[in-house]
């Protein structure tokens, strides 16, 4: 049988087309790290996003291919929902455009105040704060139903006016709550390596011994605009989502002993999945990069929950198509308003 004979040249200029093709694939799509399990809990988690500016439109965009693939049932929102103003149309520009196509699909909003939103946003029907400041639901889980669980609580905070009657509140419902994952979500973070903001430490002090005297495995916070994953603290991880549409860029401390994993350079949200004792995450860029991911085992009933492990590589990956965005990341944050915590 004749052989084919390629010169030198020509091996080069295939093995050069081989190389453009595998990375304009690699360009124009991303892995979807999630396992994708039936009857899990799916949702995505942002914060600071309501800015009306370029970049939150190009993160509720990757948000909109992502779910495509991996379809998050709703999303939490840690705060500072609408800058600059909340009225119809900065609920048009800040959220109803930039999300309509996941509001088409159906997902669900649920959203806690931030420093910068009026306290009229609490009954604006897209947000699902039923007129609170604060408030609770359970999802399910296929998983924890196997296991004879009782599936996932969240606790929405409103950390702007943490007050006594809302303590009482917070202890008396993670009290009663039989459910082993207990996710909180509120503006403040009491952990945050933030050159801007950082930990609040007086909310600190309030909230933190229920966390860890009723069992909360993970909290999703805001504020510091940039993604930082904390090292666990009293067995309980912290994440700080603050990056959906604003930025403060080189913003985190590097010298601080407290992150696990950090990034500033650009805007952000997550994707959460958590089946049985397991809690998924993966971390995605503006641009649709994963800048973080892993899984977060629960121990069960009254035990710590452990360290967030990586993710172990999928045999059939899932490729997600990026959606077309600027190169640059966003301009400058909006300001803070006079006063705040």
């Amino acid at each position: 049988m004749n052989r084919l004979r390629l010169s030198s040249r020509t091996r080069t200029w295939l093995a050069l087309a081989v190389l453009l093709l595998t990375s304009a694939r690699h360009a124009s799509s991303q892995e979807l790290r999630l396992p994708m399990k039936d009857g899990s809990v799916r949702f995505a988690v942002m914060g600071d996003n309501g800015t009306g500016t370029v970049g939150q439109y190009e993160v509720a965009r990757q948000m909109a291919a992502y779910h495509a693939s991996f379809p998050f049932e709703f999303v939490i929102m840690c705060g500072d929902n609408l800058y600059g103003g909340s009225g119809p149309k900065d609920y048009r520009k800040k959220f109803e455009q930039p999300y309509a196509d996941l509001l088409a699909a159906k997902v669900r909003f649920y959203a806690v105040l931030g420093n910068h939103d009026n306290p009229a946003e609490v009954n604006y029907e897209g947000f699902n704060m039923g007129g609170q400041h604060y408030y609770t639901w359970r999802g399910s889980s296929g998983g924890l139903t196997k296991i004879g669980g009782t599936g996932v609580r969240f606790f929405a905070l409103d950390t702007t006016y943490m007050d006594k009657p809302q303590l009482d509140w917070l202890e008396s419902e993670l009290k009663k709550s039989s459910s082993e994952w207990k996710i909180a979500f509120f503006h403040h973070p009491i952990y945050s390596s933030g050159r801007t903001h950082g930990s609040s430490l007086g909310l600190r002090a309030l909230i933190e011994p229920l966390f860890i005297n009723y069992g909360v495995s993970v909290v999703f916070s805001g504020h510091d605009h940039f993604y930082e994953r904390i090292k666990p603290q009293h067995g309980i991880t912290y994440f700080v989502s603050g990056a959906g549409g604003a930025l403060r860029k080189g913003n985190i401390d590097r010298d601080s002993s407290l992150t696990d994993v950090g990034f500033d350079s650009d805007c952000h949200f997550m994707l959460v999945e958590i089946d049985g004792l397991d809690l998924y995450f993966q971390t995605i860029s503006r641009t649709g990069q994963t800048v973080d991911a892993g899984v977060i085992h629960h121990m069960p009933f009254a035990e710590e929950t452990a360290p967030a492990s990586p993710l172990p590589p999928l045999p059939d990956s899932t490729q997600v198509p990026l959606a077309p965005v600027s190169p640059s990341p966003p301009g400058a944050t909006p300001p803070d308003p006079p006063s705040h915590p």
